[in-house]
């Protein structure tokens, strides 16, 4: 007797449990193995993430092929599910979601027909279910590696009997607990909501996506915070705190992070030989920023032999250490900057791509942007990337109002203000830099930079004197003969070296800016000094007043100003000063203040013997307060006068140099500055 319908019916569910009874153990071991290679892959890029895997349950897999067969869907359940094996990574911000989402992508068989991200068919008002599934296979050949270190059994591989697909779902904590709640009680529910529980939603939905936003930008930045916090430490204070955390890691051996902290306080005080010997003892743990850090390392130390086996190894942990899956633009760019005595072409290449993982990253962006412009001969690439170097200096503002990435914030600032012809943001900017520069090679870093652009110098407006603003940097800083050989090279011919002590009076020479109120103080101040007195040069503003003081004293005080070559129009020499030296200048400028500090230095004279009197002032008085408290010079300001006199102490990165006094404009408070000993 034939079969009727109905026992038909029955039959093809019990053909397809038992099919799917006899494949089982395979999926079984499936999701044990997915478990494995998620939770190494996931360990460096997202270590506090959530991981779940299992296989689909014999009677759930029975209950979708009925329903499946029913609404005509499919008749082939076996090869046509994708979930028999499912798993999901939970992690705590959006950034994690999309690092996961590049491991898989690049270690599994994707069926993109299958795979799908919700959020990009999410309506205005929806937050969640905002996972990212994917429909994956395993790969042969993408598995054990030294990161994920596991063997992938022959069984698990898809054969032309059981296509052996999982389902991985990647979404954030947030994004998980909305699914849990929203999408289950009220998307799926058999009612329509009232219109103001859809509102409130909404708005909810709204606080959580920027809560996952926040929770992104806060932990991305204090992972740059925790790696730079020790640029705010002097050598002393460095060194004590390696001492500490060498105690704890003794405790607590296994602790990479811990010796990665290490490691990078070596590299902050110099110590390349200390951050190397910690950096190797911890290869073998596969964390990404020690091989990135120890890459950096082997290349410094091993700089001189760019061929040889140390400085090639540090390029291979680069390569890693700059993999898809870590997204670290940083990494992309370290590794560009080993490749810049051996191939300009794979250096501007990694340069790029750095860039291209993230597109507002300030190293990246500075980086590219020069390799570009050399490349082309021309300032255009400046002008196209406009908009990610508006992104790049609010990201560095951003990164220097909470203190992270120092010094190195205002080394990128100062090369985006000048390419993009603003030379007085630019020298503000490296002033700082170099102001909390712990060591030589940070500000030698920026000037090799710098002298790479020296085939469009000519192009850019203040480029040599952000030049001889890093020079004066390295010459104090490293203490080195032949920095302060080239120093003396600039100094002006002919003219005799200056004598201390000296006092130079800087501000206001504006045709518009009255500053006779000060010409009284400023006698009286300066009366029973002995020494030199720089200033302008010229009868206007201050530059008038230092040539009053001149012809008060003229057997005491020796009067030295500085013009630029060609005077602007309207401008007259004052023939109260003793000596007046000119720049190459076509105009008054950041040259003449550096140039006088040229001069000092030349002439032996420290920084801290020197005294600046700031009145008043404009662009170029601006930085020369700035340059004066760089450099360590005793700077006394007459807050009152206004102008850039005032806004010196608004200034929140220089308001507080411990050389910066608030002056009156009495010539009781002016003496005392000038003679503190009486």
């Amino acid at each position: 007797m034939e079969p009727t319908t109905q026992e038909l019916e029955h039959e093809w569910p019990q053909q397809q449990i038992e099919a799917y009874r006899q494949v089982y153990p395979r999926y079984k071991l499936m999701a044990q193995v997915l478990q494995q290679v998620l939770e190494k892959g996931c360990k460096q890029i997202s270590p506090l993430a959530i991981l779940q895997t299992r296989p689909k349950a014999i009677p759930s897999f029975g209950e979708k092929a009925i329903r499946k067969k029913k609404a005509g869907r499919y008749s082939d359940p076996l090869m046509r599910m994708t979930d028999l094996c499912g798993g999901r990574v939970i992690t705590q911000t959006l950034a994690e979601v999309h690092a996961v989402c590049d491991f898989i992508e690049n270690n599994f068989i994707i069926d993109s027909e299958n795979s799908v991200d919700v959020s990009e068919r999410l309506k205005p008002s929806e937050f969640g279910y905002r996972s990212v599934h994917y429909v994956v296979q395993f790969k042969r050949g993408a598995f054990p590696t030294a990161e994920v270190p596991v063997a992938i059994p022959e069984q698990l591989y898809p054969d032309e009997a059981n296509p052996l697909k999982a389902e991985i779902q990647v979404r954030t904590v947030l994004e998980h607990g909305w699914a849990g709640f929203v999408h289950d009680r009220v998307y799926k529910s058999a009612f329509a909501i009232p219109s103001k529980w859809e509102r409130d939603l909404a708005g909810l939905a709204g606080m959580l996506e920027q809560a996952d936003q926040a929770f992104s930008r806060v932990q991305n930045g204090l992972r740059t915070y925790a790696a730079s916090y020790g640029t705010y430490l002097n050598e002393a204070q460095l060194k004590d705190e390696i001492g500490t955390l060498e105690y704890v890691l003794i405790c607590d051996p296994d602790n990479f992070e811990m010796a990665h902290r290490i490691g990078k306080l070596a590299m902050e005080l110099g110590d390349w030989q200390k951050a190397l010997g910690v950096f190797s003892k911890y290869v073998e743990s596969g964390y990404q920023p020690i091989l990135r850090d120890l890459g950096v390392v082997l290349c410094k130390v091993n700089g001189a032999d760019p061929q040889g086996a140390g400085y090639k190894q540090g390029q291979k942990y680069l390569e890693i250490a700059s993999a898809p899956a870590y997204h670290d633009a940083d990494a992309l760019a370290s590794l560009a900057g080993t490749w810049k005595k051996l191939d300009e072409d794979k250096t501007r290449d990694y340069y790029r791509l750095a860039f291209q993982v993230d597109p507002s990253d300030p190293y990246a962006v500075s980086n590219y942007l020069v390799y570009e412009i050399i490349h082309q001969r021309s300032l255009s690439p400046a002008y196209l990337m406009a908009p990610s170097l508006t992104a790049a200096i609010q990201r560095s503002h951003d990164q220097a109002d909470v203190g992270m990435n120092m010094p190195w914030v205002f080394y990128n600032l100062g090369i985006f203000h000048l390419l993009l012809g603003q030379p007085y943001e630019s020298l503000a900017a490296y002033a700082q830099a170099i102001q909390l520069s712990n060591n030589d090679w940070m500000i030698e870093t920026s000037l090799r930079l710098l002298d790479k652009l020296a085939v469009v110098q000519e192009l850019i407006r203040g480029y040599d004197w952000v030049r001889r603003l890093l020079l004066l940097g390295r010459a104090l800083t490293c203490q080195d003969q032949g920095c302060l050989e080239q120093i003396k090279s600039f100094a002006t011919a002919s003219a005799a070296p200056i004598s201390a002590p000296v006092v130079i009076l800087a501000g206001g020479t504006h045709a518009d800016t009255s500053l006779d109120e000060y010409r009284q103080p400023l006698l009286a101040g300066f009366q029973g000094f002995h020494g030199t007195l720089i200033s302008g040069g010229t009868t206007a503003g201050v530059s008038a007043l230092v040539g009053n003081v001149r012809a008060a004293s003229p057997q005491t005080i020796t009067a030295i100003g500085y013009v630029p070559g060609v005077l602007p129009a309207g401008a007259s020499l004052d023939p109260n000063y003793d000596q007046v030296r000119a720049t190459p200048g076509q105009d008054f400028s950041a040259l003449e203040p550096l140039q006088y500090w040229i001069d000092l230095i030349a002439a032996g004279i420290s920084p801290a013997q020197v005294k600046l009197i700031g009145i008043n002032g404009g662009q170029i008085s601006a930085f020369e307060y700035r340059l004066a408290l760089m450099l360590g010079a005793q700077v006394g300001v007459i807050e009152a006068s206004g102008r850039e006199a005032g806004r010196l102490f608004r200034d929140p990165y220089w308001s507080k140099s411990k050389t910066l006094r608030r002056l009156a404009a009495g010539e009781k408070e002016i003496a005392a500055f000038i003679h503190p000993e009486k």
